[in-house]
């Protein structure tokens, strides 16, 4: 029996590829030091206005964790919890979120079902049975569900890959790179027909996978109403 982990991922246009947040912000790549003194700021804006409380531990002489290191201990990231937080709401992270359910990737690959003319693309990640790393190949760290990140995260079924390579110090890199330089990760790709988004959506509707149980919020709510009135007329029309 295959006991590799599986993971899905869903994109709305085919034509995109794979990239973290950070990459569609500009960053290619940067040290881990770095980025975590960056996030680590914006914790007293955000502790206020959240249930929960993210702690800050930048100091004058920089993050206490040593991305100086390559060793066992040096390959969890601290603060996951709050990485995860911050990708589920729009700011750029390195990390990219797939999902356990091939039935939220197709969601998102077709989520604009009623809003574009786009082909979708659900990208399936297998992960090597048996992963060798050395200092010099780019690799990815895989962190499960068991992260404690907010609704969006439990809802989304979420995991998380992240592309990193060991350069004198921990960095975050493109997906890319790790991609093109270690042929231990496979990731096919099937294109999800802009024709067939609707009927994939209603059947995903009987699923209860719509906007409101994936975000959790008041607009997912209201456009899942939408959505659902949308497939309605599609559906009708069809008849």
């Amino acid at each position: 029996m295959d006991s590799r982990v599986i993971l899905y991922r869903g994109q709305k246009d085919h034509e995109w590829g794979i990239k973290t947040s950070l990459e569609r912000h500009g960053k290619k790549t940067i040290k881990c030091s770095e980025y975590y003194r960056i996030i680590d700021r914006y914790k007293p804006l955000l502790n206020p206005i959240l249930d929960r409380k993210f702690e800050r531990k930048a100091t004058l002489n920089g993050y206490p964790y040593s991305f100086e290191k390559y060793d066992e201990d040096s390959r969890s990231l601290p603060e996951m919890e709050y990485l995860a937080y911050l990708r589920h709401h729009g700011f750029p992270t390195p990390i990219i979120d797939w999902s356990s359910s091939p039935y939220i990737a197709l969601f998102f690959a077709c989520e604009d079902f009623n809003e574009s003319n786009k082909n979708g693309k659900v990208f399936i990640y297998a992960e090597p049975n048996i992963i060798s790393r050395d200092n010099n190949t780019p690799e990815f760290r895989h962190a499960g569900r068991y992260v404690e990140a907010g609704k969006r995260h439990f809802s989304q079924q979420s995991e998380y890959l992240i592309p990193m390579k060991y350069r004198d110090e921990w960095e975050f890199i493109s997906y890319d790179e790790v991609k093109s330089s270690n042929s231990q990760h496979s990731v096919c790709e099937i294109e999800i027909e802009c024709s067939a988004k609707y009927i994939i959506m209603t059947d995903l509707k009987k699923m209860n996978i719509n906007r409101y149980t994936m975000y959790l919020d008041e607009d997912s709510l209201v456009k899942a109403f939408a959505d659902e009135w949308a497939l309605e007329k599609i559906n009708n029309s069809n008849v």
